[in-house]
């Protein structure tokens, strides 16, 4: 079976979405998919937080109609698209220890969707190190 591993570190609406859409269509073939949240992206995963990620700079003035539109076609959730990413096949959702170190946060305020908090290091020996791509965002 091929490796994907994900590499998320941006943590703007748009970017969180976008990641957790390819990583369900990655996940609709016969590959395994390990992501690996880490700095900002990191940070938007907490119950507080999720609901309320920004969009970047580009969105100014539209942010009120593209998640409406994204409403609209059931896209606008980061935990829901992460539940579904799973319920498609062999995925694995990890965040980076050190980002949540930095930024202070415990793991019992992280959203359940989430599958293990790991270091960069061990990220690198079990998917990055392994796989047949790897993608950034």
């Amino acid at each position: 079976m091929k490796k994907l591993a994900v590499i998320v570190s941006r943590g703007t609406y748009s970017n969180l979405l976008r990641a957790c859409e390819w990583v369900r269509c990655a996940a609709e073939e016969p590959r395994q998919v390990s992501v690996f949240f880490c700095d900002e992206a990191a940070a938007r995963l907490t119950k507080e937080k999720v609901g309320t990620i920004p969009f970047s700079d580009v969105y100014r003035g539209r942010e009120t109609k593209v998640r409406q539109l994204l409403q609209s076609q059931h896209r606008h959730d980061v935990a829901a698209q992460i539940r579904q990413a799973k319920e498609k096949g062999d995925v694995k959702f990890a965040v980076c220890r050190d980002s949540l170190e930095q930024f202070e946060i415990v793991v019992e305020d992280l959203i359940a969707e989430l599958d293990e908090v790991q270091t960069a290091t061990a990220f690198w020996r079990e998917a990055v190190a392994t796989a047949d791509e790897v993608l950034t965002f």
